[in-house]
C-alpha cells in the first residue's frame, strides 16, 4: 500500500476512530468497565452504565442499546466478553444479568433480556414486579439477525442461534436452534 493509500485510509477512519475514543471515556467516567481496543460506534447506555461490563476488543456497532435498570449492586447487569461484537440495532435489557462470552457475533435488531413483567387479571401491569432469571450466552456464539432471547435461557459455547428465532429454553453446548420457538435442527437441516 502506498503513501498516498495509507494517508486516505487513515483520513477516513480517524474521526470513527475519535468518537469511539470519546465514547469510551465518556462510559468509563460515568461508571462503566471498559476493556482495551474496543470500538464503540454511536450506541445508547440510558441509565446505570456502572452496570456495563465490556472486555478487550469488543466492538458495539451504531444503534446498540445496552440498557440496565434496577438499584446500584456490586455486580454488574450487562457483562460482554472480549472480541464480541454486537450488530446495529441491537438491544440488551437487564434487570438481573445478562452474561455474553468471548468471540460472540450478535447479527442485527436482536434483542436479549433477563427479564419480563408478571400479569394478573385486573391489575394494572405497571405495578407489577418483574419476573427474572439470568440469561447467558457462551464463548464463541453465532447469534443470527432478528433473534430474541428471553430470560433465563442459557445458549452453550460453541452454539449457533439461526435468524429469525425466538429463543425460550437453554441451547446446549454446539447446538444449532431456529425457529420460532426456536428448536434444536436435526444434522440433515444444518447446512
Amino acid at each position: 500500500m502506498s503513501f498516498a493509500d495509507r494517508l486516505v485510509n487513515f483520513a477516513l477512519r480517524a474521526p470513527a476512530s475519535f468518537g469511539s475514543r470519546l465514547r469510551i471515556t465518556a462510559m468509563r467516567l460515568a461508571g462503566a468497565q471498559i476493556g482495551r481496543g474496543c470500538r464503540i460506534e454511536s450506541i445508547q447506555w440510558p441509565r446505570n452504565p456502572w452496570d456495563i461490563e465490556l472486555g478487550d476488543g469488543v466492538a458495539l456497532d451504531r444503534d446498540v442499546v445496552l440498557l440496565a435498570t434496577g438499584s446500584r449492586t456490586t455486580q454488574p447487569r450487562i457483562c460482554i466478553g472480549s472480541r464480541t461484537y454486537i450488530n446495529r440495532w441491537t438491544m440488551i435489557d437487564a434487570s438481573l444479568c445478562v452474561s455474553i462470552g468471548a468471540d460472540v457475533m450478535i447479527g442485527p435488531s436482536c434483542y436479549i433480556t433477563d427479564h419480563d413483567h408478571s400479569t394478573q387479571p385486573g391489575e394494572p401491569l405497571s405495578l407489577l414486579p418483574l419476573v427474572e432469571a439470568p440469561t447467558s450466552i457462551g464463548d464463541n456464539v453465532w447469534v443470527g439477525a432478528n433473534v430474541t432471547i428471553l430470560r433465563g435461557v442459557r445458549i452453550g459455547r460453541d452454539a449457533v442461534v439461526g435468524a429469525g428465532s425466538v429463543v425460550t429454553r437453554d441451547v446446549g453446548e454446539g447446538e444449532r436452534f431456529a425457529g420460532v420457538p426456536a428448536r434444536r435442527l436435526s444434522s440433515s437441516q444444518v447446512r
